[in-house]
């Protein structure tokens, strides 16, 4: 069987693809989304002692963003040594409700079974005008872990949000149309490409991909875009 996409990731070193080195595989993306993220983060206007829900956590790659005053618990399946709770099989999060004052919820809506449940959780664990900070993909390529159901356009990722319970103030969308076009190329090509050849295959699709995002408007990409990020509140 040929190597797919999904697997020449997995073989490159977590941190290298987490701080975006532009020689691995999404350099560029990894870069932007975090810098997005960040810059949103600040808008979930968290309390001094507050407490934020980071909810399928993974390994806990955005805690730092939150003072240090901010309890920041993890959350996520069972076997996950940076999650303080675990998930139950149904998707609920063992905690009262309005328990946080923030949720935090970074490409994982994507491999949800049942999206509107779990948006439904983040509402629920959510104290009356907390904030969800939210992104997942619009346009990408399959990658499970271990599954990957879904995809949204600008409108369905709001809509299901706000049929949640939550309005939706801020979406942004990262990566446009033509940075996005030029990473699934590179998606197809890479399998083909000798191991030896990679790193400069990424190499010269990262200033691609960063000199075409930089000429698209934030207008053009909150339409299009490879990856959604919004904030929203709870209402009431």
């Amino acid at each position: 069987m040929s190597e797919g996409p999904a697997q020449y990731v997995r073989e490159r070193p977590i941190e290298a693809i987490r701080h975006g080195d532009p020689w691995r595989p999404f350099g560029y993306y990894i870069a932007a989304l975090e810098s997005t993220l960040e810059e949103l983060s600040r808008d979930l206007a968290v309390p001094a002692g507050g407490r934020v829900l980071d909810y399928g956590c993974a390994d806990a790659p955005y805690h730092r963003w939150f003072r240090p005053d901010v309890d920041v618990v993890g959350a996520d399946l069972a076997g996950n040594p940076a999650a303080t709770l675990v998930i139950d099989e149904d998707g609920r999060v063992p905690c009262p409700d309005a328990s946080f004052d923030a949720v935090l919820s970074t490409q994982v809506l994507e491999h949800v079974e049942d999206p509107a449940r779990y948006l439904r959780e983040c509402e629920r664990v959510l104290k009356p005008g907390g904030r969800l900070l939210l992104s997942t993909h619009g346009v990408f390529y399959h990658h499970p872990d271990p599954v990957d159901y879904w995809r949204w356009t600008c409108e369905g990722i709001q809509h299901v949000v706000a049929d949640a319970g939550m309005q939706v103030e801020r979406i942004e969308g990262i990566f446009g149309m033509g940075a996005t076009g030029i990473q699934l190329v590179v998606d197809a090509i890479v399998p083909k490409v000798p191991a030896r050849l990679r790193s400069l295959v990424f190499r010269a699709s990262h200033v691609a991909i960063s000199a075409l995002d930089r000429r698209q408007s934030p207008e053009s990409k909150r339409t299009n875009a490879s990856v959604f990020a919004l904030i929203a509140a709870k209402r009431g």
